[in-house]
């Protein structure tokens, strides 16, 4: 059994790494794979591997593809195969995917989200009804909702009008894979709603009534956004500053409804019925019953607080492997720790097989398995007999093991969710152990117990709810006030560093590994000395290839960006960007989670030039995320003047930009930058944009930024004309100008430039509906290849000895099976 579970989690695990999904042709393969070992005794318990291959294919297809259960009779799929064929396009749809090309849908939904002022236009909802058809395994949806005509809460039901698009993130190394998480959450489609047809339902959940009540209670508290994420895992009201904070503290796993916040509670339940108990029931009237009663009436607590947080699909497989732990700790049967670890896992991956893609799998499970140990530790503990002793001992000694086995837990946690935190996270706080030494405790049987009671007093007594609440809210100020001054421990770490520690890790425990091994074996000093010298010679190695690329390869690295553009470009070991992405919002800019992660991650903490090539916000837009993260040596923009007005305005400390103009020349590594235009800045701001040439000699890229028309008829009389048909437009990659809009791209530039390959820095079914057709099909007919960061996500090109190779995120650095949508 143990080895058809371990096979089974393996098989799960793999799944991360599969470049598609099973199709028909596989499933069937399957299925003959599973006969043949069920044939043959001796190999049957492999059986598990093509079956779990089969469960999670079918699982994922089942829950993102949608369907109605009336497809399996007969007589519907004659009348569904006869509107098919019909030209009545809207009565024809009976999958999701069908509809995606579809201008409008009519669809119902329940309200999932929690809604409020902040994110009524943002929200997550479940299709009941596909143009008036059931939806029976219908996916979660995001619903976007441009100026609400009305407000929605959790528990109603609704009729909207909406333009469906599949799920699209954009697709970086390093950045947040928005994709590959909303898909661990089963949200695979984006609803842009036109227009709320009807309330099938208005009565709201009563978590939503509690939440409202919450809202209205501490809507002058300064820590309203932080009690509400406690309660009911909803951080949309957190303030960029405060999440932040708790970011570079380290503690945000306090913050979000997991393994170690139900593990927290449950302990703090524990203690607290294990108390009560024993002083109005003694031990002898409950005998055995005692420490199961205590067990059940924790995991009851954390039912009910699963409920109020929206039994979150974290939520969901921590209250799983709890109900496992406690049912097996429960039993008289004796089970190994690791068994049981093990088994919670495997449970946890069939019930939902999509949580192998979420981070907060391994966070949740890394943390419930250490809280599991306290607990199993803290029970053998409480056997001891200490009946003798005087009472302020005994009291002595218990307070004394508390505080040794919460040392003991923070220990554990950080040690073995250290490794965890780097690969996802690509740093780590200094501070975490000695800040969460205090935190745990403070949230776990002050702050949160405190919230709790208060958010639920309310219903009862409001002045009592509404005391507790203010008390939490005076604990929550004054500790990020002060805990704030350790912010400056946060440090990011690059790729390379994080495998360097990871790999000393992983060298320790062999070295561990071989002297347990002594005891049963003999093992030659030589092996040891073999196992060094190949480790050392590994790192060595490693260096020096990374040390020969940073010398003989240069790069030009196109991010997804969305509807905008951002390029970075490396030689010898000096950086240029040139754009920045957009912005939506004073708090967020695509640069913070896209471009900063990336160049953390590839240790890149300074620039020698940030070119801004005009004003537009979808090029500009993340400038000032760059520049309070990064030290800039010099900065070039499009439309100074007009820039450093808007840099005073909004009391920037940045340096003065400097303008970019015609003629101009560079020096990057081993390569020469020439400016091409603007030779003088005029009133049309795509038209100031920056032209950049950067060449190492042999190969080169053109930068456009939004040029037109216009602009490239300009350059392609200068150029010609001064070098004699010899234009110095030429290069091998170009940038298409304005994303690929009808106003730019003219024949005469493109044959002029002559690009092997063009770029089009484009969103996913953006409203302008760029790269137009035509436009692409005008580079076609010049037999230059194109790549669009919509379908590629994010694009490297890496030239070296006068070779160019290409990669792109989806189909070469991270070819799996979830950076491309099902539905196509």
């Amino acid at each position: 059994m143990r080895i058809t579970i371990w096979l089974s989690i393996v098989t799960f695990i793999t799944t991360l790494y599969w470049p598609q999904l099973l199709d028909t042709s596989g499933m069937f393969s399957c299925a003959l794979v599973i006969f043949v070992f069920m044939c043959w005794p001796r190999w049957r318990y492999l059986t598990v591997i093509p079956l779990t291959a089969l469960y999670f294919s079918s699982f994922v297809y089942m829950t993102f593809l949608g369907g109605s259960v009336a497809l399996v009779n007969s007589s519907s799929i004659a009348q569904n195969k006869y509107l098919l064929n019909n030209n009545n396009h809207k009565l024809s749809v009976n999958f999701i995917p069908d509809a995606l090309a579809a201008k409008d849908n009519n669809i119902t939904v329940h309200i999932k989200s929690l809604i409020n002022t902040k994110n009524s236009g943002y929200f997550v909802a479940r299709i009941t009804a596909f143009n008036d058809q059931t939806c029976d395994f219908c996916p979660l949806i995001e619903m976007r909702w441009f100026r609400p005509s009305l407000q929605v809460q959790a528990g109603q039901v609704h009729q909207f009008k909406v333009r469906l698009k599949a799920l699209q993130g954009n697709a970086n190394p390093s950045g947040f894979d928005r994709q590959k998480w909303r898909y661990s959450q089963h949200i695979a489609y984006i609803a842009s709603i036109k227009e709320h047809l009807n309330v099938i339902n208005p009565h709201i959940s009563l978590r939503a009534k509690l939440y409202q009540k919450v809202l209205q209670v501490t809507d002058s508290m300064s820590q309203q956004g932080s009690l509400v994420a406690l309660i009911f895992a909803d951080k949309s009201l957190m303030s960029m500053t405060d999440k932040n904070t708790i970011k570079e503290l380290g503690i945000a796993h306090l913050f979000a409804i997991s393994g170690l916040h139900i593990g927290l509670l449950f302990v703090f339940s524990f203690v607290i019925f294990n108390g009560l108990l024993k002083r109005l029931l003694p031990g002898r009237l409950l005998g055995w019953f005692s420490w199961r009663l205590v067990n059940g009436l924790g995991f009851f607590v954390c039912i009910g607080y699963g409920y109020i947080s929206g039994f979150s699909l974290p939520t969901q497989r921590a209250l799983l492997m709890l109900f496992l732990g406690v049912l097996m700790l429960s039993s008289k049967r004796k089970v190994s720790l690791l068994d049981l670890l093990v088994l919670c896992f495997w449970l946890m991956l069939l019930f939902d097989p999509l949580a192998i893609l979420s981070s907060s799998l391994w966070l949740s499970f890394v943390a419930m398995s250490s809280i599991l140990v306290f607990i199993w530790v803290m029970h053998r503990t409480n056997n001891i007999n200490n009946q003798e002793l005087p009472w302020w001992k005994v009291l002595l000694q218990n307070t004394m093991a508390l505080v040794k086995g919460l040392v003991l837990l923070q220990l554990v946690l950080t040690l073995f969710m250290l490794p965890i935190q780097l690969v996802n996270f690509s740093a780590i706080s200094l501070f975490s152990l000695v800040i969460n030494l205090i935190a745990i405790p403070l949230f776990s049987w002050l702050i949160i117990p405190l919230t709790l009671l208060g958010s639920l007093m309310l219903v009862i007594i409001e002045p009592v709810g509404r005391w507790l609440l203010n008390v939490s809210n005076y604990l929550l100020e004054n500790f990020l006030t002060y805990a704030s001054q350790f912010t400056v421990g946060y440090l990011s770490i690059s790729d390379f560093t994080i495998s360097l520690i990871l790999s000393v890790g992983l060298f320790v425990l062999l070295l561990c590994l071989l002297f347990l091994l002594k005891r049963f074996f003999i093992i030659k000093p030589m092996l040891l000395v073999l196992v060094t010298f190949t480790y050392i010679g590994f790192i060595i190695l490693r260096m020096a290839e990374f040390a020969w690329d940073e010398k003989h390869t240069w790069q030009v690295e196109v991010f997804d960006v969305g509807q905008g553009l951002a390029i970075l470009v490396k030689s010898e070991g000096e950086v240029l960007l040139f754009d920045t992405g957009p912005s939506y919002s004073s708090d967020y800019a695509v640069a913070n989670s896209t471009i900063l992660p990336y160049l953390n991650a590839r240790g890149i903490n300074e620039l020698d030039y940030l070119f801004i090539s005009h004003s537009d916000n979808d090029h500009a837009g993340g400038m000032f995320a760059i520049q309070q993260k990064l030290h800039i040596k010099e900065t070039y923009v499009g439309e100074a003047a007009l820039m450093n007005n808007e840099r005073i305005k909004n009391k920037g400390n940045s340096q003065k930009y400097k303008q970019c103009l015609a003629g101009q020349s560079f020096r990057l590594g081993k390569l020469t930058l020439k400016v091409l235009s603007p030779s003088k800045v005029g009133k049309n701001n795509n038209d100031n944009s920056c032209v950049i040439k950067i060449s190492d000699g042999n190969k080169s890229v053109l930068l456009t930024g939004d040029i037109s028309k216009v602009v490239e008829q300009k350059l392609v009389n200068e150029h010609v004309s001064q070098y004699k048909n010899k234009s110095e437009l030429k290069a091998d990659i170009l940038i298409a100008p304005h994303h690929g809009s009808k106003t730019s791209s003219s024949q005469a530039f493109i044959q002029q430039v002559e690009p092997q390959w063009v770029v089009f820095s484009a969103g996913y079914k953006n409203r302008w509906n760029f790269p137009i057709l035509s436009v692409v099909e005008r580079y076609q007919l010049l037999n230059v290849e194109h790549l669009t960061t919509a379908n590629t996500g994010f694009i490297r090109f890496n030239v070296e000895n006068q070779h160019i190779d290409v990669k792109t995120y989806r189909e070469d650095l991270a070819a799996y099976w979830y950076h491309r949508h099902l539905a196509f």
